[in-house]
């Protein structure tokens, strides 16, 4: 098998295991009692289930290997910042949720993908697979627009509805300065990790910077 046939085969295996994990999840919550539309809206409204599904539809996109998308999932800078976000996923619930579990053999299998599996999984095809290096300075900063709009919308739905995803965004609970500083700490862990993957991003391209030539990932464009 040739290094771009892996590189698909292993992205379409993370995708098809991230959106695994999105569908019993959303099984769990539909058993739940009361409306399905709010339903539906709260469990679109986790980080972890819009991170999951960035990561499937990622994954997908490179393991297709053509088209507009396939080429900008493929980016460094694409794959860093979902390998972020992931990885931010799974940090803040081994640090603050682990006590936090879906009822059931059902709800535990989705746990385990999403938080666990999902995150590990592409993490290790971010490492093993090119193109890495070009990603700019200021890319890490960049990166904080996708928590920063969930943080938005977080503060926003929890002000009218008075719901909210996770028990150290909870405003009703904590009251916002509390609430503001938890969001504020996990944005310097976003900033800091961002720089961190893009220092391993730059040391993993080096290859090619020094005229060695990285195996292909088999994306091409379609026109």
């Amino acid at each position: 098998m040739t290094a771009g046939r892996a590189s698909r085969a292993a992205h379409a295996l993370v995708a098809a295991c991230a959106a695994t994990g999105v569908a019993l999840h959303y099984l769990v919550v539909l058993g739940h009692h009361g409306e399905v539309a709010l339903r539906s809206v709260r469990f679109l409204s986790y980080f972890t289930i819009l991170t999951n599904m960035l990561v499937a539809v990622s994954g997908l996109a490179i393991a297709a290997g053509r088209g507009r998308f396939a080429v900008l999932a493929a980016r460094p800078a694409w794959r860093a910042a979902v390998t972020l976000d992931i990885l931010v996923v799974a940090l803040v619930y081994h640090l603050l949720l682990r006590n936090v579990t879906l009822p059931g053999a059902i709800g535990g299998t989705a746990n385990a993908l999403v938080h666990q599996l999902v995150p590990a999984a592409w993490t290790i095809c971010w490492l093993l697979f090119p193109p890495h290096g070009a990603i700019d300075r200021a890319a890490p900063w960049r990166w904080l627009l996708y928590p920063l709009g969930f943080a938005l919308w977080t503060l926003l739905h929890g002000a009218i509805g008075g719901w909210y995803p996770y028990p150290f965004m909870d405003a009703a609970r904590l009251g916002y300065p509390t609430m503001l500083a938890n969001i504020l700490a996990i944005g310097v862990l976003f900033l800091g990790l961002g720089y961190g993957l893009r220092w391993v991003d730059g040391r993993l391209g080096i290859p090619r910077a020094s005229g060695i030539v990285p195996a292909e990932t088999g994306i091409s464009e379609r026109r």
